[in-house]
């Protein structure tokens, strides 16, 4: 039984098995995105367009709340990859 991060890490690069048992792919969060859209709804709301804004301000919200769920699953996803171990005869991940 090994760890399986230590066993990926171990592995030589051009082994096929480097790809069955690789980390989680990471999350390509872009908060900055919400965060421009919220300001850009508040400036909208300002002059005059308050439910173009207020739209506008919510849908940067809901979006980097789906973001943060996205990191979220990645996270879990990275934590299990890092406990889970491997057994060396049978290659079963455990």
């Amino acid at each position: 039984m090994e760890n399986l991060a230590h066993y990926w890490k171990s592995l030589p690069a051009e082994s096929p098995l480097r790809l069955r048992y690789a980390p989680p792919d990471e999350v390509d969060a872009r908060y900055w995105v919400a965060l421009l859209a919220v300001a850009a709804g508040i400036a909208f709301m300002t002059s005059g367009g308050i439910l173009l804004g207020l739209l506008v301000a919510v849908g940067g919200l809901v979006y980097g709340a789906v973001m943060h769920a996205g990191v979220e699953r990645y996270q879990a996803a990275l934590a299990d990859w890092q406990r889970a171990q491997i057994c060396l005869a049978c290659t079963g991940r455990f």
